[in-house]
């Protein structure tokens, strides 16, 4: 499906089309790591949100200087992008605490700049605290001081300003691609889902660079476009995915390859990241700060519990089989998790695998044996 292939073709590039094309026409770009910076604070202020990845990245030569073999290799290829000038696209970078290694990588940015001495000063770097325990007054007034403080940085920076109704349109917007991503995975809920999981990842991934409002555009064109199709009328087993930084649709297929089907994920570069609405009434900066404390949490959360019930209620709703997990090796948060979604299976009964990965897509000879087993063990 062409409607397809462009969002497969924007999500293996780390400089796409439409983000040349924004920053041709004047715009600028802001890059980030945790979806624990709101990005409609980066759009009111009239730029773009890039959610950083490393697509084409090979090694990380680079990085090594600055990391050691136990950081992961998602921020070592990061890294390396980095040094390299990879993202000399970028007008400014947004840290954040998602992860310890994350945290890190955050202070070797400030300390390499991105850019060259004499344009480090052309260069916005901010960096935004996030609570990990669940919401309560104290947690949340700290989180809304530290957006408040980010936005007043980009007013100050780039000698902008964002009014309430700024924010507002940015809300509306990013909740419109939040609703039109439900609305694809609806549809995954049917007995022969128009969409592979490797697909929707394809999409969702796309959601993080390009313009939201071009995303809208071709997400419409997309879920008129599915129709009837059947995406995978051969498959023999429903799974709902779990896990770490996922980013490569092709680590999907390799397992869907295998007769499985993914129909729904809890992933922080799929349904995690959208799946909660910002509330359009009220003051916007209050509403943010709500969303992105209360949404559904990754394992730097201590509300566990909540995060097991989410877990049951979608391997319920979209009727799965069983549930694959994945951890990026060195992940320390995702291995706590991974003991712990085990211990819950043994109580449910729900058939659950946990694979070990690299940032690359590697040892598929591993993936497909543990998969056909894992398959096989479920008939």
């Amino acid at each position: 499906m062409k409607e397809l292939d462009r969002f497969m073709e924007i999500t293996k590039a780390t400089y796409n089309d439409t983000m040349k094309q924004w920053k041709e026409g004047g715009g600028r770009i802001v890059g980030y790591f945790c979806t624990n910076v709101p990005e409609e604070l980066v759009m009111a202020a009239g730029m773009l949100p890039y959610r950083l990845r490393a697509p084409e990245s090979r090694d990380t030569s680079e990085a090594d200087r600055y990391t050691t073999y136990l950081n992961c290799t998602y921020c070592r290829h990061v890294v390396d992008d980095a040094l390299l000038g990879n993202y000399d696209f970028l007008d400014g970078f947004v840290g954040s605490n998602g992860c310890d290694q994350m945290r890190r990588v955050s202070d070797i940015f400030r300390a390499v700049q991105f850019k060259e001495p004499a344009e480090k000063d052309e260069f916005f770097l901010e960096y935004v605290g996030a609570p990990r325990v669940p919401m309560d007054e104290a947690s949340l007034a700290y989180y809304k001081d530290e957006i408040i403080r980010m936005k007043e940085q980009l007013e100050t920076f780039f000698e902008v300003e964002i009014t309430e109704e700024k924010l507002k349109e940015a809300i509306r917007e990013v909740n419109e691609s939040r609703r039109l991503l439900h609305e694809l995975y609806a549809l995954r809920k049917a007995e022969q889902p128009p969409i592979t999981g490797a697909e929707a990842l394809s999409v969702t991934v796309a959601y993080t660079c390009m313009p939201k409002d071009l995303f809208n555009q071709e997400m419409k064109s997309l879920l008129e476009a599915l129709g009837d199709r059947k995406a995978a009328p051969d498959h023999k087993k429903r799974l709902f995915l779990y896990g770490s930084e996922l980013d490569d649709p092709d680590w999907i297929k390799v397992i869907e390859d295998q007769g499985a089907l993914v129909v729904a994920d809890g992933s922080c570069f799929g349904g995690r990241m959208f799946w909660d609405y910002v509330d359009e009434s009220g003051d916007p900066m209050e509403a943010l700060a709500k969303r992105y404390h209360e949404r559904w949490s990754c394992p730097r959360m201590c509300d566990r519990v909540r995060r097991q019930d989410k877990i049951k209620e979608m391997v319920r709703d979209w009727n799965a089989d069983g549930i694959v997990g994945e951890r990026i090796v060195f992940c320390q948060l995702w291995g706590s998790e991974k003991v712990m979604t085990n211990l819950e299976a043994q109580d449910t009964g729900t058939p659950t695998l946990w694979l070990e990965r690299e940032y690359l897509l590697g040892g598929t000879g591993q993936i497909k044996t543990r998969v056909q087993a894992f398959l096989e063990s479920m008939e």
